[in-house]
């Protein structure tokens, strides 16, 4: 079968090769990739910034957000069969921290967990892929053509429990969000916090008039660039800000979106980013508003099963209430032939897919 793979931490290394169909054990499901997304994670790994192979080979095939279905089952699966919609949730447990051990893979304590086409484990983006059943989240049919975008949608759901769960030290009932930045992870959070009765902000670079801006319009967000009026000044005019949730790509934003949030306010951080960037920061202002405000500063990356069976809840919610945005942040379906494309730059890139079969 085909699958496109890198050799880690050389740069530009894609290339699609032939490998085997993987066998099955009792316990595993194979399972018949329709499509993969692509984000930035995939593309650094593609830059040679990270990423490592599975134990015995020089290549990792790449993709962790997947949508795929069933093909055959194990002798001991069951509640799956062949012709399910399946996502594979990302990342696996280390052999035996209290959180690995706890279920909580998302919150691993010594490092040495396995994900999903970036760390020691074969992704997605080839013609099969296998799992065990534990790692499958099975998908309503008619979900089936906008699950992959479950994986982002998963992250964002462990944002909002995991700020509920902080935020118990109080009584806690946010009504005005901030989303920064407009990629998918911007867009299905801001979607998220709205169905959740919030009135949401969605600030990003782009001028108002763009795909993006349209999008979350859509929506009921109120959208402001950060490119027309300073992140100080649209602060400045929203006022006290409950919720903020960065997702830029950007560093630099992280300081300023702590001191965006008011008096008890949440800011998550969950930009993951690679480089060496340099910013002057106004650290007396910035501690004196975060200790006075009593405000909680956290970071969040990958999720627990438990955020993916709550992302299947809440995609069902948006397709009702909002199907032709969730439709609409598909803007780059790439067959795999010409995967090459997937890992173009592009300023109106939201979803960008591989199409695989």
């Amino acid at each position: 079968m085909k699958a496109l793979a890198v050799t880690p931490r050389k740069k530009y290394s894609a290339h699609l090769r032939d490998v085997p169909v993987p066998d099955i054990g009792d316990s595993e499901v194979l399972v018949r990739s329709v499509r993969a997304g692509v984000c930035g994670t995939d593309r650094e790994i593609h830059e040679g910034l990270y990423g490592s192979a599975p134990r015995g080979v020089d290549y990792l095939v790449l993709g962790h957000e997947s949508s795929g279905i069933v093909e055959s089952v194990g002798r001991s699966v069951h509640g799956f069969e062949k012709g399910q919609y399946v996502v594979r949730a990302v990342r696996r447990p280390c052999d035996g921290c209290a959180n690995c051990s706890a279920g909580a893979n998302d919150m691993c304590s010594s490092g040495n967990f396995s994900e999903s086409g970036i760390k020691e484990l074969h992704g997605c983006m080839a013609e099969y892929f296998k799992d065990e059943s534990r790692y499958l989240i099975q998908i309503p049919a008619d979900l089936g053509g906008v699950s992959v975008l479950l994986e982002p949608l998963s992250v964002v759901e462990k944002v909002l429990r995991q700020a509920r769960t902080i935020q118990q030290r109080l009584v806690w009932r946010p009504k005005t969000a901030m989303v920064i930045g407009a990629g998918p992870i911007g867009i299905l959070q801001a979607m998220l916090l709205i169905n959740e009765g919030m009135d949401v902000y969605v600030a990003a670079r782009s001028a108002p008039g763009n795909l993006k801006s349209r999008l979350a319009e859509s929506i009921g967000a109120a959208y402001v660039s950060t490119s027309c009026t300073s992140f100080e000044n649209i602060v400045k005019q929203i006022g006290s800000l409950d919720f903020v949730v960065e997702a830029s790509g950007d560093s630099s934003m992280a300081f300023q979106a702590i001191d965006a949030a008011g008096n008890n306010g949440v800011v998550c951080l969950t930009s993951i980013t690679c480089g060496n960037k340099e910013v002057s920061v106004p650290s007396d202002k910035v501690n004196l508003n975060a200790v006075l405000g009593n405000k909680v500063v956290f970071g969040s990356v990958n999720a627990n099963i438990i955020d993916h069976y709550n992302g299947v809840r809440s995609l069902k919610k948006f397709m009702d209430r909002w199907p032709d945005v969730v439709n609409a942040m598909f803007t780059h379906r790439v067959p795999l032939q010409q995967y090459e494309r997937a890992f173009e730059s592009r300023s109106d890139d939201i979803k960008t897919t591989i199409e695989i079969s």
